[in-house]
């Protein structure tokens, strides 16, 4: 999906601070940008009446206050003449960036920047703005910022939002807007703004950002209206607390606009989502790659709020899907809708679902847009849309959708993730070796970062997902089917790095009478399998790390990683870890004859096929032959010379093997051909 640009409200989930209620306000999600942007319509938005503002002019009015903790923990405002700090910088803290060359603490780029704005400068109320001077500013950490408006009286408008403009960056820190009815007596509501799921451990919003909330049931047609922006620098742990800074400027109380909808998560769910039809019973991963041979209807389904003030008759979900590659439509998908929405309220995923789709099993690559509609907003003028991809390739099979949003993995000094896991789901045989009921793998490709050391070393091994277990891992009886170890080298920086699984082979052709060297990719039986990647940097502090994509949560055995302890987990909660870039390689069936009929056989002929454990190869030509019969993981069941005379027969015990298909190679007199023989 394409990242969010206007931010963002969610319900704040533990908030002290004389707030006694807190309110759902849902994320507010931006229209799509390219390639998307080129087949949507952007309406003109609505018209709204502004009826309360401050954009901080003349500083902070004296009919509002500041209730800090401790009290030195004071908003404050730059202005174009305020002095030793002006409305050209930001945060003037020892980490802000101001002793950067050039400096980057940059102000806040609001509408009204010219004239001032506000900021809770964290970072310089711990530290003065001075080298290792933690805990020795004006304020220091934990702290709280309260800048509190004066009252308001709204008793004429029942339907209020709140907009303003922002910038905040946070190391521990959380950013809040409480409301009071009783002219700052008691807060009993508070919003959370950019909550750590989407503004992490040192991570900023845009600079800019616009913010808007419905806050219609808190405070509307009330008299006696007090708002207070906090900044709460408490919520460390053993690294601190506080630090960094939030801005403010162009702040309003407005109309909230008549007919608007947008996307939201809501119990647990994100906003828009795939689903895959599938009888996987780890809950079918949501590839952003489908191979063409793994292809499986596909839904959609999504949540939406109505922010609007009108209640919303006959909310639907409408998925456009589109061709990439020429920017046609392909179909359109409407889900069942909500008969009437009130304003407020989410007309869920459980309504909210399209008929399946089942892409063509040709390569191509899709653009799949989500809009919200009613009767009130239509397709044509909907601003309530989101947009992802879907490619559909004839050699890939991958969770990422081509997103590198952020690297993951691990060091030598400080071990992070050691190794990481992919689920595929290999249900289908391929088709060119119709009831061998195999897929060939050619390899894997993994996408590093720039900073990755080239002498690592690399594991790659294949397990089948068969008692699996987080913490666990994987049981202590479990073998991987494959497994190989990699040197990378410096191609590997920044770029995909590519992990063959094949072996090289040669092939006699009779026609000819000639070798030709053959290129023989890895057969596994249809299945579900963890592809593993761990990683060995060898370099001091050698950084082993992979691209990432954060464009949907995943099912929780999609994608799995190890820690320095041992333990496995799933992705985190910030989405930091869902769909590395680890791309499977899946081949065509390779030149070697894996057909169990016995008259496409030259030279020599296996029977009973199926057996239930004698194998008897007869060969028509008498000499000297090598037979090797192995599990289709690559484990030698047999390998024997034998000395036949022309039509004579040799026997294979399979008696003690498990039921299963096996390859059959025989080798000698001109001969190298594999079989497959069929254990029952």
């Amino acid at each position: 999906m394409k990242k969010r640009a206007i931010l963002f409200l969610s319900l704040a989930s533990a908030v002290a601070l004389n707030a006694q209620n807190e309110r759902t306000v849902e994320p507010i999600l931006e229209a799509p940008s390219s390639p998307a942007k080129k087949i949507q319509h952007s309406p003109k938005a609505e018209s709204q009446v502004t009826f309360w503002s401050e954009d901080f002019a003349n500083g902070i009015p004296s009919t509002w206050s500041q209730n800090g903790t401790p009290g030195a923990a004071l908003w404050e405002y730059r202005g174009p003449n305020t002095a030793p700090v002006n409305n050209s910088e930001g945060s003037v803290g020892q980490f802000s960036g101001k002793n950067n060359t050039p400096p980057t603490n940059d102000p806040l780029a609001s509408s009204t920047t010219s004239n001032g704005f506000v900021i809770f400068d964290s970072d310089f109320l711990d530290n003065a703005g001075l080298p290792n001077n933690f805990g020795n500013g004006l304020a220091p950490a934990p702290h709280v910022g309260r800048l509190e408006t004066e009252s308001i009286d709204l008793s004429a408008q029942p339907n209020v939002e709140l907009k303003f403009e922002s910038y905040a960056r946070r190391f521990f820190a959380n950013f809040f807007v409480a409301f009071s009815i009783d002219g700052g007596l008691t807060f009993t509501d508070t919003l959370e703004f950019f909550p750590s799921v989407d503004v992490p451990t040192n991570a900023s919003t845009d600079n800019g950002t616009v913010a808007r909330a419905n806050v219609s049931n808190i405070i509307g047609g009330q008299s006696n209206v007090v708002m207070q922006f906090i900044f709460d620098g408490t919520p460390g742990n053993v690294n601190g607390n506080g630090y960094y800074f939030w801005m403010i400027d162009d702040i309003e109380l407005r109309t909230p606009p008549t007919n608007e909808l947008f996307f939201t998560s809501f119990n647990g769910a994100p906003p828009v989502d795939f689903l895959y039809d599938s009888p996987n019973t780890l809950g079918y991963a949501k590839y952003g790659i489908m191979h063409n041979n793994q292809i499986v209807p596909i839904s959609f389904d999504a949540n939406v709020y109505n922010y609007g003030s009108a209640t919303q008759s006959n909310v639907e979900l409408e998925v456009e899907i589109w061709d990439a590659a020429t920017l046609t439509q392909v179909t359109t998908l409407t889900s069942p809708g909500c008969a009437s929405l009130n304003p407020l309220d989410t007309c869920d995923f459980s309504t909210l679902t399209t008929p399946q789709w089942t892409p063509p099993a040709t390569p191509a690559e899709y653009i799949i847009v989500y809009k919200a509609i009613s009767d009130s907003i239509s397709s044509a003028n909907t601003t309530t849309t989101d947009t992802t991809n879907l490619i559909i390739s004839d050699s890939q099979y991958s969770l990422d959708r081509g997103n590198a949003d952020n690297t993951v993995g691990t060091n030598s000094a400080n071990p992070e993730i050691t190794a990481m896991g992919v689920t595929f789901n290999l249900d289908n045989e391929d088709p060119d070796s119709s009831g061998a009921g195999l897929v060939f793998l050619e390899g894997m490709r993994i996408a590093f970062s720039t900073d990755t050391d080239t002498t690592a070393d690399i594991e790659i091994a294949i397990f089948d997902t068969t008692g699996f277990a987080f913490n666990a891992g994987f049981p202590a009886s479990a073998s991987p089917i494959f497994s190989r170890v990699y040197t990378l080298d410096a191609t590997a920086q920044g770029a995909f790095f590519d992990f063959p699984f094949f072996e090289e082979d040669s092939l006699y052709d009779p026609a000819t009478q000639t070798w030709r060297d053959s290129i023989n990719p890895l057969a596994v039986p249809v299945g579900d399998y963890f592809v593993v990647a761990t990683f060995f940097a060898n370099a001091a502090d050698g950084v082993v790390r992979v691209f990432n994509d954060q464009s949907f949560d995943q099912p929780g055995e999609s994608s799995v990683m190890q820690l320095a302890d041992g333990n496995w987990f799933s992705g985190f909660t910030s989405q930091a870890y869902e769909a590395p870039f680890m791309r499977l390689q899946i081949a065509d069936a390779p030149a070697y004859d894996i057909s169990i009929k016995e008259d496409d056989l030259n030279n020599f002929s296996v029977y009973p096929n199926p057996t239930s454990g004698m194998g008897n190869i007869q060969f028509e030509m008498g000499g000297t032959y090598t037979i090797k019969v192995v599990d289709m993981v690559g484990n030698v069941i047999t390998n024997q010379v034998e000395s036949v005379n022309a039509n004579q027969k040799v026997s294979v015990d399979l008696n003690e093997v498990p039921a299963g298909i096996y390859l059959v190679t025989v080798e000698g007199e001109g001969i190298f051909k594999t079989v497959k023989l069929n254990v029952q």
